[in-house]
């Protein structure tokens, strides 16, 4: 367990981050914080079952233009997780505007990820006045036209994103890779342990989320920052169908399909990724400097 945490305080490091905490309310919140102090924020959230560390390599790719922060969302990571809390989306919406607002955060691009593109998404909705720019990865909260090979299997009573076993955890990293990025084998055990530990807490959450109130459709209209929605073709969990879904629902977005790709393109096809969203950052900038 010392050798991962060391692994994985060092892979943080290495890519520009150093580890920060808050408290909102009662939790305290852990975060990745990284780049230029005085430069335009981008707020990095994660997605279910994961922390800010998912973010580390695609950080290093914006570290030097921008201020990065990544917080490891309540219930998750090294954040404070209470049995008896509540980690679905209306309590997570509230608790990250409270974050953002005691970081001094006011205006700042907004990252998500699955569960994190959900909870990034509403926060748009909610407070247009706070985000200059949105992007979406492989984004939860809609239904899909073609429903997915997760969703085919909790339908079945199979639900394998919910890890009971050191088995069950390398049959969830089989399926959200096509190609498993390098993890090293210290690392794996002990997320492992953890996943396993935080199961049966887990599975709450899990069901939580599966009621958004207002359904997340309603909201996506409301969206009116340049969005950029990026979908590996090869996602097990979430269709890559619902991509459409978010495009035809979102009025300035565009969308993005990485090929032989699954539910991770933030660590399994990591360049592409980074260097697609830094790419739709400084068409935005350019944008916005032609209007001024």
């Amino acid at each position: 367990m010392r050798l991962a945490k060391m692994l994985i305080s060092f892979d943080r490091r290495l890519h520009g981050l150093r580890r920060k905490a808050v408290q909102i309310g009662d939790h305290r919140v852990v975060y990745s914080e990284g780049g230029k102090d005085n430069a335009e924020p981008v707020v990095l959230v994660h997605g279910f079952s994961a922390s800010a560390d998912t973010w580390n390599r695609m950080a290093a790719q914006l570290t030097k233009r921008y201020h990065v922060v990544a917080p490891d969302l309540p219930g998750w990571g090294e954040s404070t997780r209470l049995d008896s809390a509540s980690y679905g989306y209306t309590a997570q919406l509230q608790r990250l505007h409270d974050f953002l607002q005691q970081l001094g955060m006011r205006r700042f691009h907004l990252v998500g990820h699955s569960m994190g593109g959900c909870l990034s998404a509403g926060y748009a909705a909610r407070y247009p006045d706070e985000v200059i720019t949105l992007a979406l990865i492989a984004p939860h909260g809609v239904t899909e036209p073609q429903q997915s090979e997760l969703a085919a299997c909790v339908a079945r009573g199979d639900n394998w994103l919910i890890v009971s076993s050191p088995e069950g955890y390398e049959r969830l990293m089989n399926n959200l890779f096509v190609q498993r990025p390098y993890i090293p084998r210290a690392v794996l055990e002990y997320m492992a342990q953890q996943t396993v530990r935080r199961s049966a807490k887990t599975q709450r959450i899990f069901d939580e989320i599966q009621a958004i109130n207002p359904p997340l459709l309603e909201r996506l209209g409301q969206i009116n920052v340049p969005t950029l929605i990026v979908w590996g073709d090869d996602d097990k969990l979430i269709h890559v169908s619902a991509a459409e879904v978010f495009r035809n629902a979102i009025g300035n977005s565009e969308v993005l399909i990485m090929s032989k790709t699954g539910h991770m393109p933030l660590l399994e096809n990591v360049k592409q990724c980074g260097s697609a969203y830094a790419a739709f950052l400084d068409k935005q900038r350019r944008s916005s400097h032609a209007v001024a």
